[in-house]
């Protein structure tokens, strides 16, 4: 295929910005400023990094960061050009909508009217698929599921039965929704007996699940994820949490059973919530960090177990100054020894 070819005017009006010296430069491909090459462009967001940009490069950034005698397009927020501009040079052909003569559809299937769904892929009897949706190879859509309009279903996903898939939803490849929740009680005379699952899981309008993440259907009731929120790949949602819109969670991250985290949360990656914990709106919980007890809105926490930031930094540094400390100690431990011993002698 053919790379889309336009001229840095073009991609100005594109993007919402301005250009800098030459107009007429063609570009065809985004690369990293220090990869830069003839026909490509290059977002830069950090100011600390234009040392480092190669000479000539044309760059995507903010008012007045290009120099004299450079081209470019200068915006108020480059990020948000950028995907402007990702979007129009991408060349991922568009789905056509139909099923595919190797899908395996039930008839007892409801399709709405322009979807794609291609081969392998199996819509289960009952399901329900709403308009513009488009269903990859070998995804699994069970019984009774529901997913929205306008979704995006990728090769291997699993929606187990009765699933509610909102509205605008992407499912990255061999993520699970829907699947049994962790839960046993021990008995001493049968071991460990299973609770059954009888609940489902939803997820609303515009939500996000990265590749191999998983969300557990409730016990009972539903588990939850709110309208917005993007969940990293490798992320484990357990049964009946529930998670509010526009929240972040981030890759290997892990979320305990009927956990409560509220609207416009990060949670960055290898983060963990303990079971029944509620985290507060607007929390952020550092890398690593572990949530023991309920955390409330607005805090910044980190460490493990997770606390106000500012004072596991404290911490933290003072933990770096112990082998200085320790090294100090034995000093002042010999120094008293031969002060003991002298008054000894004197004695």
């Amino acid at each position: 295929m053919t790379a889309k070819k336009i001229s840095l005017a073009q991609a100005a009006q594109i993007v919402k910005g301005t250009v800098k010296g030459d107009p007429e430069i063609i570009i065809s491909e985004v690369l990293p400023p220090e990869k830069a090459k003839d026909g490509s462009i290059s977002p830069l967001w950090e100011k600390k990094f234009i040392p480092s940009v190669r000479k000539g490069t044309v760059l995507l950034t903010k008012h007045g960061w290009i120099g004299e005698g450079e081209s470019g397009i200068e915006t108020d927020d480059p990020r948000v050009a950028l995907i402007a501009l990702l979007a129009f040079l991408s060349d991922e052909p568009a789905p056509q909508p139909g099923i595919s003569a190797d899908a395996h559809v039930s008839p007892d299937a409801v399709i709405g009217n322009n979807v794609s769904v291609a081969a392998g892929a199996v819509i289960k009897a009952g399901a329900v698929i709403g308009e513009n949706t488009v269903i990859m190879e070998s995804a699994v859509i069970c019984e009774e599921a529901e997913i929205g309009s306008d979704c995006l279903i990728e090769p291997g996903v699993v929606v187990y039965r009765r699933s509610k898939i909102g509205r605008g939803c992407v499912l990255h490849s061999n993520c699970v929704i829907g699947c049994e929740g962790f839960g046993f009680v021990p008995d001493p005379k049968a071991g460990m007996i299973k609770i059954p699952q009888i609940g489902i899981a939803r997820l609303d309008d515009g939500v996000e699940i990265g590749a191999c993440s998983s969300v557990d259907r409730a016990t009972f009731g539903e588990t939850y994820i709110g309208p917005m929120t993007k969940i990293d790949s490798h992320v484990k949602i357990g049964h009946n949490c529930e998670v509010g819109a526009y929240t972040i969670i981030v890759a290997q991250s892990g979320i305990a059973g009927s956990t409560k985290i509220g609207r416009g949360v990060i949670m960055a990656a290898q983060s963990g919530a303990a079971n029944h914990c509620t985290i507060g709106d607007g929390c952020t919980v550092g890398g690593r960090a572990g949530v023991m007890c309920d955390i409330p809105p607005g805090s910044t926490v980190s460490g493990f177990p997770a606390q106000n930031h500012k004072v596991e930094l404290r911490q933290q540094a003072a933990l770096r100054r112990v082998p200085e400390m320790m090294r100090q100690l034995h000093e002042l431990e010999k120094k008293i020894e031969r002060i003991e011993k002298a008054c000894d002698a004197d004695a």
